[in-house]
C-alpha cells in the first residue's frame, strides 16, 4: 500500500478512533520496544508472535517515558523487568488522549489512570513510534513527515530472535551472584555501571568497588554485596 504524507492535523484527526480503547495486552519486544495492542483482542496467524493481536497498536521502539504528575516513574532506560512491571499497570486502562505534536513529531499518549507515554528520540534518525489503525493501515514518521499507508514492523526479525535468545542463554550463565552481608541490590548501588546490550542483558553491569567481591565482574541488577552504597550517597 502507497504511503501518503499528512499534516499534523490530518494525522490527529485519523487517530482519533483509538481514543477510549482500553489497553488490553501491553508487551515487552526487542531493545526497549513497547507495544500497546487496543481493543478486543483476536488470534495471530502466521507469526512468530505468541500474543494475541488488538483491533490497533501504538508501538515505539526506541526512547520513551511514562510520566504521572510532575515524576518520570519509568522508561527505556529502565531494565527489562521494570519496564515489564511498568507496562503491566497499563493493562486495562483506557486511552484518553493520543497527539502526534512536535518539528521531529512524537507521540504523547494520556491513560484513564493519570499516567502519560510519551515517545523522545534520542540517537540520529527519525522517531521510532508506528500506530497500526483498526484498518490495518499504519501511521508512522520519516524525515519529520508523518505518512499513512505502507506497513511497520511490530514483531521480532529471525536476526533480533536469535539475539534474544543469545541474551537469555548468557543471562542464565551469569546468573545472579550475591555475596553476604548483602546491604541492598547492585541497580540501587553508586558502583553499579549499567552494559549496553539486548534482552535479558539489560538487566546486567559491572561493579566498579574495589570493596566488593565483585570488583570488575558483571553482576545483576538483583545482585548485592557489603559494599553496597546508596546511588544517591
Amino acid at each position: 500500500m502507497p504511503r501518503t504524507p499528512l499534516t499534523l492535523a490530518e494525522a490527529n484527526s485519523l487517530v482519533q478512533p483509538l481514543v477510549g480503547l482500553p489497553v488490553s495486552l501491553p508487551w515487552k519486544g526487542y531493545g526497549s520496544a513497547i507495544f500497546l495492542e487496543l481493543g478486543s483482542l483476536a488470534p495471530l496467524q502466521h507469526s512468530r508472535q505468541h500474543h494475541n493481536k488488538g483491533e490497533a497498536c501504538i508501538s515505539i521502539e526506541w526512547d520513551w517515558r511514562i510520566e504521572e504528575g510532575a515524576k518520570v516513574l519509568y522508561g527505556s532506560s529502565n531494565s527489562r523487568p521494570d519496564i515489564e512491571r511498568g507496562i503491566e499497570g497499563l493493562r486495562g486502562v483506557s486511552v484518553e488522549k493520543l497527539l502526534v505534536h512536535g518539528q521531529v513529531p512524537e507521540l504523547l499518549i494520556q491513560f484513564s489512570n493519570g499516567q502519560r507515554l510519551m515517545s523522545a528520540a534520542m540517537v540520529t534518525g527519525d522517531p521510532e513510534w508506528s500506530i497500526r489503525l483498526p484498518e490495518a493501515t499504519w501511521v508512522s514518521c520519516e524525515g519529520g513527515v508523518v505518512y499513512v499507508g505502507g506497513g511497520s514492523g511490530t514483531g521480532t526479525t529471525a536476526e533480533e530472535e536469535a539475539t534474544f535468545a543469545h541474551a537469555e542463554r548468557t543471562a542464565k550463565r551469569w546468573g545472579v551472584p550475591v555475596a553476604e552481608p548483602n546491604k541492598g541490590r547492585c541497580d540501587n548501588c553508586k558502583w553499579f555501571v549499567c552494559i549496553d546490550g539486548e534482552g535479558h542483558l539489560l538487566d546486567f553491569g559491572v561493579c566498579t568497588s574495589s570493596a566488593s567481591p565483585f570488583d570488575g565482574r558483571v553482576v545483576n541488577v538483583a545482585s548485592g554485596c557489603g559494599a553496597f552504597l546508596h546511588e544517591e550517597t
